[in-house]
């Protein structure tokens, strides 16, 4: 990489400690939408005073053991977010922004939610209602 920077992969002396490839990937895609929807928020003008994303995939059986499926819960916090707001960074960051989403095409499916905290209560929805491919 460019600058030298390292990370440390899984190995048999490190199982545990350190991440795995496929590991990796799932951060890839939950960083990229991640920084898609908070500036997209921000465009918005809603306040997002913190925004999570938490992510699991389902692989395959056989080699190669890719993901098929991959789920990503997104959890804001901020006064008077708007759902509709969330459901549209959510949906322009699937179809449009995330460059790692987009490499995907339509081998893996990625399944959004997201929910809102704030004063109230948490709302849990799904993202637009619908599943991305």
């Amino acid at each position: 990489m460019e600058g030298g920077r390292r990370i440390s992969l899984n190995s048999t002396e490190e199982m545990g400690q350190a991440f795995t490839p496929m590991e990796l990937f799932l951060i890839a895609l939950a960083g990229c939408t991640a920084m898609d929807v908070q500036w997209i928020m921000d465009r918005q003008r809603q306040k997002v005073d913190k925004l999570e994303v938490y992510t699991k995939g389902i692989r395959r059986d056989e080699d190669p053991s890719y993901y098929e499926s991959v789920d990503l819960e997104y959890v804001l916090q901020g006064p008077s977010i708007r759902k509709e707001a969330v459901e549209r960074a959510i949906r322009l960051s699937m179809d449009k922004y995330c460059s790692v989403k987009a490499m995907l095409k339509e081998n893996v499916k990625v399944n959004t939610a997201y929910r809102i905290e704030g004063p109230t209560e948490p709302q849990r929805k799904p993202a637009g209602g619908r599943q991305a491919d």
